[in-house]
């Protein structure tokens, strides 16, 4: 599982005919990319395997929960303090932050509450229509910000508060 969400520098190195979709491009390259669809997330594996020759791909919601409670049962990943492992609607004036900012989960595993939402490959209904994303956001509020709070997004959205992380195969 990657430590952090895939940061604007990352994104730029992979697709430099969309350099930066990010409505927050003023954040500068440590911060994750956002404003990115399911859809453009896959184009974005598609092309970083190719050039690393690797096996990158969105994890599975179970994946990507099991990483968020690394062993433990804490509200928010990592702590049952909202504020010292995630950016959310009191504390982050407004907008996404640079990645690993805030304090990791026990298995150093950064923003996976708060910052943007996160993608997974995970279908929300049978149909597959939506699929399942996870973590909440900058703007949240504590409730959507729980490590088991799971929400949905269609395919072909996007949002400015609404990123992804990668795991590995």
């Amino acid at each position: 599982m990657g430590k952090y969400e895939v940061t604007q520098a990352q994104w730029r190195a992979v697709m430099t005919d969309n350099p930066n979709p990010s409505h927050v491009n003023t954040c500068g390259d440590a911060c994750p990319v956002e404003h990115v669809s399911w859809n453009d997330v896959q184009e974005y594996i598609k092309r970083l395997n190719n050039q690393m020759g690797g096996k990158y791909r969105l994890p599975s919601e179970d994946e990507w929960f099991s990483a968020c409670q690394a062993g433990k049962a804490n509200v928010y990943c990592g702590s049952d303090d909202i504020d010292s492992v995630a950016w959310w609607y009191e504390n982050s004036t407004s907008t996404t932050h640079p990645v690993s900012k805030q304090n990791p989960n026990v298995w150093q595993l950064y923003d996976m509450s708060g910052n943007v939402w996160e993608w997974t490959n995970s279908c929300y209904e049978s149909d597959c229509a939506a699929r399942v994303v996870r973590g909440g956001s900058w703007i949240g509020r504590p409730d959507s910000l729980r490590s088991a709070y799971r929400s949905w997004s269609y395919p072909y959205q996007r949002g400015f508060n609404l990123g992804f992380r990668l795991a590995q195969d």
